[in-house]
């Protein structure tokens, strides 16, 4: 069931009291956006309601408009994720969102989370209601809006994780349901990221234009743009004249002329928040509510790309609204009516005039292992800024000092041990003496903001599921994806598993999965356990018929007959594009830095997904000649590759043996080393050749399956353990390097990705050219080094990846480009070569290689800050 409401006025704090009430089940995301955040009011009205349903919370706003003190917040950052977001203008949208498993609710209005607006009732918002797993068109455009957000608005990089996992949680659990019934007017999200608003409006003539505001842009521009835009036969400007900023003036030359222009004064018993521009076609009305006033930021320019807050020219808000079609008019009919030309007086102030955005702005910082780092989103040019902290949380003489932010940075990483209740500021001393602070920030904490799930919930899939239903009934398909989406979502604080155990046993997969699932993830795993209570049964149980194929007839020298229930050609092409980007969602989630938390149900859910490929394969999804598969394939090694992180023994077995039947499928179509090597075989050898050396072909025996079709790929027990002895058979890598710098009469020793050079030298720089020469020809793939100097001399670090050379000395960062035939030994021999680019950008190079070696960028650097005799 879905409804859209178009004239709610009520707060989003009502929709979590719905969600309780109406028994909606855990809530998994509450996620507030708002121009000004009243992190005191949000904590006394909706943290608590929000955490009791389970929610993790966000709430983002703008870097200029914190009406709290520091002392006055409580659990930022240590129970729900705060932050702020910086552009050439206000960051504006006003945005609620409830996401569960199978429900939701979006509330996009004209009011911030504060005490005078969430707290009074003349606020409009637009609230779209999904329930039992239905969608709505207006969700797609809001995933998409949120995916782009980051792009457009200057925000910490866990933010712009943040809200991009949830364009993702989105589209997985609502946006890829099937169409519904909508009750309701047709609503469509508007937004101003990478096109002005007011083009979303008509251009040719309107009947009647009613507008309304909180603020009117002093200048007559955007009132006579839409009047030039729309040529309204009625024009209604609604004002309180003690409460709204308007200037009579810009009214009266923007609307002269017309002859029906008119202004109605609204009752002055309180502000009225909302923001509307409405129009009327016969007797059709159409309405624009949500963020944007009346002005030419809000209205008439567009956003553009991220700029960190420091572009030029004028100011351009972030803007989020609703375009409602065949609606009741929303202001009300009441209050004197009189000509535009007879309005008189002004209520726009100077400050309104001269506001510009803060000077400093500090984005946010978060606890990284033994480190603070801290993101600053706007500041003075040429001016050094101090980090300060309070562990008081903010009380008035309390903050002092924990390292500089040098002019050329907007970043810093400082060696802090964050305690509960900390703040955290950002200062500067401008060039005329002036001193300016940044709002407070509150570290966030990544694991005490993680949904905490509700403690009576046991981590399950809706249903059971028969592995034929998922291949030919999309609906259940779509609900199958769902439930996996929910389980990874999972981490060790939710009591996913007994304990919160950092990995879900089989056992425990039996209860979450049901039997037939669990036997296809684990195999051999699964055979012996007992029955245990599972999810209510699906409609079919039976086994897959295209798949076992062959057991039901086993007289020797018959002639298999035509298995008429293998998969028709119309399922092949819905299964084939749904395990593709079901094996594309868990490649991207092992790619991603912020999922390094442990999960419970990633190697479960992976080792499902992965043998239900290769069902898919053995059933001829794919026809004889089509190699789609092979990249969902590589898709799904990467998933595995990433799920294999310290996981119990039996588990690691069965990883390690259906990780050697993905890449023995590979080879089937092209070598996996070698000079004629296929680019996507060798690139799974590479990833998974350590896994593959340790994999027993017993333990995944069950998915060395019979071909259910001509031509359908499939991988025998002789193929993996063949594959298994080619890669025990190869030198382990670090041993390989071993002998090969001791034949050249270098000793290393390797730690935390770095090579250690023994001894000292007297020209450090040649012995780390030369000893990343030695390695890099060993294996592609970055190579990192340092070699000390004799004495006081400086020490030599160096990251070589082909063309990329990055050089530290001391605490000098160079960057180099050395191409083919040259080799860092060449090169530096007798002198470096001219450089193409030093200090920071330089070791910003440094993370683009971690990244391609897979190495910890804060391990790398704690190493690299040791000397010899600390280690």
């Amino acid at each position: 069931m879905t409804t859209a409401v178009h004239t709610g006025y009520a707060s989003p704090v009502s929709l979590l009291r719905d969600w309780e009430h109406d028994g909606k089940g855990p809530l998994r995301e509450f996620l507030v956006l708002g121009g000004t955040t009243d992190l005191p009011f949000l904590e006394a009205v909706a943290v608590p309601r929000a955490r009791a349903l389970g929610a993790r919370i966000a709430v983002l706003g703008d870097a200029g408009h914190a009406p709290h003190e520091a002392v006055d917040v409580r659990p930022a950052g240590r129970g729900y994720l705060h932050g702020v977001a910086s552009c050439h203008g206000a960051f504006h949208p006003q945005l609620a969102l409830l996401l569960g498993d199978d429900a939701c609710r979006v509330a996009i209005g004209s009011g911030d989370p504060t005490p005078s607006v969430w707290g009074s009732d003349d606020a409009p918002w637009t609230v779209v209601a999904t329930d039992d797993g239905a969608s709505h068109p207006l969700l797609a455009d809001l995933a998409d809006w949120l995916e782009a957000l980051p792009d457009a608005v200057a925000m910490t990089p866990w933010w712009a994780d943040h809200l991009r996992h949830l364009a993702e949680l989105l589209t997985v659990l609502h946006c890829e349901a099937p169409p519904t019934d909508t009750e309701g007017p047709e609503v469509e999200l508007a937004h101003n990221l990478r096109t002005p608003l007011i083009d979303l409006l008509p251009r040719h003539p309107v009947d009647e234009l009613r507008l309304y505001a909180p603020f009117v842009d002093p200048s007559e521009e955007l009132l006579r743009l839409l009047r030039e835009r729309m040529s309204p036969g009625e024009i209604t400007l609604g004002v309180q004249r003690g409460r709204s900023r308007h200037d009579s003036a810009g009214v009266r030359r923007a609307f002269e002329g017309h002859p029906a222009a008119r202004v109605r004064e609204l009752a002055e018993t309180g502000t009225r928040h909302g923001r509307l521009v409405e129009w009327r076609v016969g007797d059709t009305w159409h309405a624009l509510t949500g963020s944007p006033d009346l002005t030419r930021a809000a209205l008439v320019r567009a956003v553009g790309d991220a700029t960190g807050g420091t572009a030029e020219g004028p100011a351009r808000n972030c803007e989020l609204a609703v375009i409602a079609h065949d609606t009741a008019p929303l202001p009300p009919d009441e209050g004197p009516v009189r000509p535009a030309r007879e309005l008189t007086g002004s209520t726009v102030t100077p400050r309104d005039a001269t506001e510009k955005p803060p000077a400093l702005v500090l984005l946010g910082v978060r606890a990284h292992g033994l480190l603070l780092e801290a993101v600053l989103g706007r500041r003075p040019a040429g001016a050094e800024v101090t980090v300060e902290i309070s562990t008081d949380g903010g009380e008035p003489g309390s903050w002092h000092p924990i390292g500089p932010i040098p002019a050329d940075r907007d970043t810093g990483t400082f060696p802090w041990t964050v305690a509960p209740g900390a703040a955290v500021r950002a200062s500067c001393r401008l060039a005329d003496g002036t001193y300016v602070e940044s709002a407070a920030a509150f570290p966030y904490d990544p694991e005490g903001c993680a949904p905490r799930g509700a403690a009576d919930t046991v981590a399950r899939l809706s249903r059971a599921y028969a592995v034929d239903e998922l291949f030919r009934d999309m609906a259940a398909a779509r609900r199958f994806e769902q439930d996996v989406a929910r389980l990874r979502a999972l981490v060790v604080t939710d009591e996913a598993g007994p304990g919160g155990a950092a990995h879900a046993t089989v056992a425990d997969c039996c209860r979450a999965l049901g039997t037939a699932l669990t036997e296809l993830a684990f195999g051999p795993l699964a055979s012996d356990l007992p029955q245990l209570p599972q999810a209510p049964a699906a409609r079919r149980r039976q086994s897959s018929g295209y798949l076992a194929a062959d057991e039901e007839d086993e007289t020797p020298g018959a002639e298999p007959e035509e298995d008429t229930s293998a998969l028709p050609d119309s399922a092949r092409e819905q299964a084939r594009a749904w395990i593709a980007g079901l094996a594309r969602r868990l490649a991207a989630e092992a790619g991603d830095d912020t999922a390094a938390r442990a999960r419970p149900w990633s190697v479960p859910t992976t080792l499902l997904v992965t043998a239900l490929h290769l069902q898919l394969l053995a059933a001829g999804a794919w026809d004889e000649n089509d190699y789609g598969w092979r990249p969902v394939t590589a898709d799904l090694l990467h998933a595995l590759d990433a799920a294999d992180d310290d996981v119990p023994d039996e588990q690691r077995q069965r990883l390690d043996a259906v990780t050697a039947v993905c890449v023995s499928l590979l080879g089937l179509h092209g070598d996996l080393e070698g000079p004629d090597a296929d680019p996507l075989a060798a690139a799974a050898w590479s990833l998974a050749r350590t896994a593959v050396a340790r994999a027993e072909p017993e333990h995944a025996a069950d998915l060395c399956l019979p071909p259910g079709r001509r031509g359908a790929p499939v991988a025998t027990e002789a193929d993996v353990e063949a594959l298994a002895k080619r890669a025990r058979d190869v030198p382990d890598p670090v041993t390989e390097a071993h002998r090969a710098l001791e034949a050249a009469h270098v000793g290393a020793t390797y730690e935390n990705g770095v090579w250690e050079l023994a001894g000292e030298f007297s020209n450090p720089q040649a012995a780390c050219a030369k000893a990343v020469t030695l390695l890099a020809a060993l294996r592609p793939g970055p190579v990192l080094a340092r070699a000390h100097a004799r004495g006081t001399g400086v020490p030599c670090f160096m990251a070589w990846s082909r063309p990329l050379l990055i050089r530290q000395r001391g605490r000098q960062w160079t960057a180099f480009r050395i191409t083919a035939p040259a080799t860092p030994l060449a090169t530096f021999q007798s002198a470096a070569p001219r450089p193409t680019a030093q200090g920071d950008e330089a070791r910003r190079g440094l993370g683009t290689l971690l990244d391609e070696a897979g190495l910890d960028p804060v391990s790398v650097f704690l190493h690299l800050q040791q000397s010899p005799g600390a280690r």
